[in-house]
């Protein structure tokens, strides 16, 4: 311990204060770092800050240590067990703050510029030189104790301090780059005033020491300032007060990279959602689409020779599904939503499509609608509509092999109920978990609001029921419609 500064802080109760705050100041910026580094980063400042925060620590029960520590112990110097622990331990205890400063930046530094593996080594050799300075410099006569502690001070601040400072400000200032994708521009600012902070300090704490016989302490040294009429514990206590500021600013960067992690998850959930929506478009429509019309190629084959004139009327038919196919591809290519293209009114909707995809393939439909409701569907819901009962009328002619298929539609005062049966083969014994065809129509009967069953047995045809609210801004849908309501 520096023992002209502790006797200092004995007689003048506002370098006391100074001291405290000087303190104060580290001690503060050292516990928030901590608090906030317990979230983790996979930032190099973010993950670096941790070692400032122990230097902010321990410096801050060094600087306390001149007020706090009894001038009764600092007295006894090397007189005694107590003395000898209370003032070297002071010591080591400054020193190993400055060599947590060092490590901080030395470790940045070297994450950022793809330094060699020893470079990192440097702070803790800065160290153990400043230990053999120390053990080598050691009086033999307790008289000369207060010069040794003032001798291993100055080496501390000139061999970790002031290298240690000047690091930390380099490599803090070297993150601009990698923050810059967090898109907070302020970040760039608070790297700038944290860098001149610590330029400040690596000056006002590595290179303004107490006056010593050999340069440059014999020069650049608390007494010249002093002249110059700015005493170098104000020097210090204005930058670590800086310091601590923009480096309490600065942990806004755990939050900026918090927010900016949910927005890129956000991002790729649209992504996956987006790509989950061109598959299901894909299979239910295109798919679909191409495949009714090979199977109405099929049946006007085999009436070429009994039906020329029907078959002739039938491709006709055929071959302009086959250019709505290519024009809807063609639309959905250059981002059109379907959606907005189709009737409002689900039961329209649903005559529409009906229309397109059972005529020439020799499917019977029958229908029955009963209710008053007003519907409307909005226009994701119309696209969801629309590519289900595409899956569900595809499905009827190329797994079932169905000749006739009843539509009934049920309109509520929140929405509507259809159910779909055919005379076809009926379900398989075990369905198959997870096909395609089936859970795409639970999942837009889900994303449209709604629900959708299937029931079938082998030789009895199969069921399909399902649950649609009316659109518009949303409100009013009845999620909790009941689904055996109406069976």
């Amino acid at each position: 311990m520096n023992p002209s500064l502790h006797f200092l802080t004995r007689d003048n109760w506002y370098w006391s204060l100074l001291l405290f705050v000087y303190g104060l100041s580290f001690f503060l910026m050292g516990f928030g770092i901590i608090i906030q580094a317990r979230r983790g980063s996979d930032l190099r400042l973010g993950r670096r800050l941790p070692l400032l925060a122990v230097f902010g620590l321990l410096h801050g029960l060094v600087e306390w240590g001149y007020i706090f520590i009894p001038t009764a112990i600092v007295a006894e110097g090397w007189q005694t067990m107590r003395g000898m622990a209370v003032n070297g331990g002071h010591a080591l205890l400054l020193a190993l703050s400055y060599l947590f400063l060092l490590a901080f930046g030395i470790n940045l530094l070297a994450d950022t510029r793809g330094w060699p593996a020893w470079m990192r080594f440097l702070p803790l050799a800065c160290f153990g030189g400043w230990l053999l300075f120390s053990a080598l410099s050691l009086p033999q006569q307790s008289t000369a104790v207060a010069s040794w502690l003032i001798l291993i001070e100055i080496t501390a601040r000139y061999l970790l301090a002031a290298p240690g400072a000047a690091a930390s400000g380099l490599a803090i200032l070297a993150q601009g780059d990698e923050l810059r994708h967090l898109r907070r521009g302020s970040l760039r600012f608070f790297l700038a005033g944290a860098a001149g902070a610590l330029f400040l300090y690596a000056f006002g704490g590595g290179l303004i020491v107490p006056p010593a016989p050999f340069f440059p302490a014999s020069f650049l040294n608390t007494s010249l300032l002093l002249r110059l009429g700015l005493p170098a514990q104000a020097l210090r206590i204005l930058s670590s007060i800086l310091v601590a500021f923009f480096i309490f600013r600065l942990l806004d960067v755990y939050d900026a990279e918090e927010r900016h992690y949910r927005e890129t998850a956000r991002e790729r959930e649209m992504i996956w959602r987006e790509r989950e929506r061109i598959r299901r478009d894909l299979h239910d429509g295109l798919i679909q689409s191409i495949y009714g019309l090979a199977l109405g190629l099929e049946h006007s084959r085999s009436l070429l020779a009994e039906n020329p004139a029907v078959a002739a009327e039938r491709l006709a038919v055929l071959k302009h599904q086959a250019e709505e196919v290519i024009s809807g591809l063609r639309g959905y290519l250059a981002g059109l939503h379907l959606g907005r293209e189709l009737p409002a009114d689900p039961v329209a909707l649903m005559k529409r499509v009906v229309t397109e995809r059972v005529g020439g393939t020799g499917l019977k439909v029958n229908w029955c609608i009963r209710g008053n409701g007003r519907p409307h569907l909005d226009a994701d819901q119309r696209d969801h509509l629309y590519h289900m009962l595409i899956e569900i009328l595809s499905n009827i002619r190329r797994h079932a092999g169905a000749s006739e298929a009843w539509i009934g539609i049920d309109l509520g005062a929140g929405g509507f109920r259809v159910e779909i049966k055919d005379n076809g083969t009926g379900l398989p014994a075990k369905v198959p978990a997870g096909g395609l065809g089936l859970e795409n129509l639970r999942q837009r009967a889900a994303l449209a609001g709604g629900w959708l069953e299937i029931e079938g047995w082998p030789g009895a045809g199969t069921t399909v029921t399902f649950w649609l609210p009316y659109g518009g801004d949303g409100e009013g849908r009845d999620h909790g419609h009941s689904r055996g309501a109406g069976r």
